[in-house]
């Protein structure tokens, strides 16, 4: 670049210089022109000089490149030697420890087998330990195990007599009730892990001792089991009969419930949804179907109420024959003394017409009960409807490949069908007993009018 550079400078000085002989005389051509030459001279000079002073310095770093190559090369070929050796020794050793192996082998005979028989039933016996509630009653049983199958040297007889005495054990806890404590992770929004005293029965079913909540065997994601209580309990007499068992005393006969799957049971019966979460399962026509049970029954409690003490009335009054207000019964007699002087014919129409102004008052919210006993059982099918709905909405738009997608729709429609009979059946019979009530009062004021009437007509029509 320098060299570039300095061609450069004096072909633009030559051509200065050129230019400049154009307006010039002769002599001053001439002395330029010798300047131009000696300074052409100077930078050629100047750029030997450089040239050579790299080449040294290219031999320089080639003389010290070789020197380093001959360096690494007399290090590798060191290394080599060493890595031959060491795979010569290593070699050695291999073939001694073949050697002794096969003494080892040799001298063992029966013992060797005898331990492949032990390894092979640790292997069988090992995942049941690890799973069994009496591993937390007596830590470490399957690690001792562990331990001497996968030892290389032979055990001795006290490491093999470990499995017989681990399988006796768990033979023995399984008739066992025993109460231990054990870490417990404790579910629902407590995460933590607290040392609590835990009952078990045999090997099957635990539970807290402090609030009888089921326990079941969970595994963490680094392979490990630990015991875990239910997030969601099974019902109370579960718990109940378990709390029984707890703090009963020794030698006494319980009955309680039975999981032979570790709590896997009572986890699914937990599970089930409650009464409320049913409700919640109906959606609004769920809760429509109960505000007209609870409006209905309100109504029908209420007329039952008012046609009992209205029966009692009358009957008091169909035993007294007072006249005056206070119910349908004195109303009419109340209309026959006004009317009793009227002939035979007016006095029963004018008692016929109280009775019939008194019916509407007796049979009042008859008919609303009614309507709403009919329309209870119309609202669950409709609720059914609309369940099939979303229930094929999402079959057509997820496939039918996975039922919890389709559950949904399934709980809609079958629980607005039970909301609806369940509203239905009750109303129904409150009204039924609500009519019957009402026939029965009309029933004595048309008995009382035509008593009225025939006394009438027995005194000859007279006053």
């Amino acid at each position: 670049m320098n060299t570039f550079t300095k061609s450069l400078k004096t072909i633009g000085i030559a051509a200065a210089f050129a230019g400049a002989s154009m307006v010039a005389s002769l002599p001053a051509t001439a002395q330029s022109l010798s300047d131009i030459l000696n300074r052409v001279q100077q930078d050629s000079q100047e750029l030997s000089q450089e040239n050579q002073q790299r080449l040294e310095e290219f031999r320089r770093a080639r003389a010290d490149q070789a020197a380093a190559m001959e360096q690494a090369r007399g290090e590798l070929n060191a290394a080599n030697a060493t890595g031959n050796a060491l795979s010569a020794q290593f070699d050695a050793y291999q073939a001694q420890i073949n050697e002794l192996d096969a003494q080892l082998q040799e001298q063992a005979g029966d013992f060797g087998q005898l331990v492949g028989e032990f390894r092979a039933v640790v292997g069988e016996v090992q995942p049941l330990m690890r799973e069994s509630l009496a591993s937390f009653d007596y830590p470490g049983r399957y690690e001792a195990l562990s331990e001497v199958a996968e030892a290389v040297a032979l055990p001795t007889r006290e490491e093999l007599d470990r499995l017989p005495k681990a399988i006796l054990r768990e033979m023995i806890a399984q008739s066992e009730v025993k109460t231990f404590t054990a870490p417990v992770a404790m579910g629902g929004d407590d995460v933590s892990v607290q040392d609590v005293e835990v009952t078990r029965v045999g090997t099957f079913i635990a539970a807290t001792n402090n609030d009888a909540g089921f326990v079941t065997i969970e595994r963490d994601g680094s392979g490990d089991f630990f015991l875990q209580k239910l997030q969601r309990q099974p019902g109370g007499r579960f718990r109940s009969a378990f709390r029984s068992l707890i703090n009963a005393d020794g030698g006494q006969t319980m009955t309680v419930p039975f999981d032979p799957n570790r709590g896997e049971l009572f986890k699914i019966e937990g599970d089930k949804p409650g009464l409320a979460e049913r409700v919640n399962q109906g959606g609004t026509i769920g809760y429509i179907v109960i505000g007209l049970l609870i409006f209905g029954l309100a109504v029908a409690l209420y007329k039952i109420i008012t046609l009992f003490f209205m029966g009692n009335a009358i009957r008091a009054t169909a035993k007294t024959k007072q006249a005056g207000d206070g119910n349908p019964l004195a109303r009419v007699f109340e209309a026959y003394e006004t009317n009793k002087n009227a002939d035979l014919e007016t006095l029963e129409l004018k008692l016929d017409e109280q009775i019939l102004r008194e019916s509407p008052k007796i049979e009042r919210f008859n008919d609303i009960i009614k309507v709403l006993a009919a329309v209870a059982p119309l609202m669950g099918l409709l609720g059914t409807v609309i369940g099939m709905i979303i229930t094929f909405t999402a079959i057509t738009n997820f496939g039918a490949g996975d039922p919890k997608l389709m559950a949904g729709g399934i709980s809609v429609a079958l629980m607005t069908t039970v909301l609806g009979l369940v509203a239905a059946i009750p109303l129904l019979l409150t009204h039924a007993l609500a009519a019957a009530m009402a026939r029965g009062n009309q029933q004595i004021l048309d008995e009382q009018a035509a008593g009225l009437v025939a006394e009438r007509a027995e005194r000859g029509g007279a006053a």
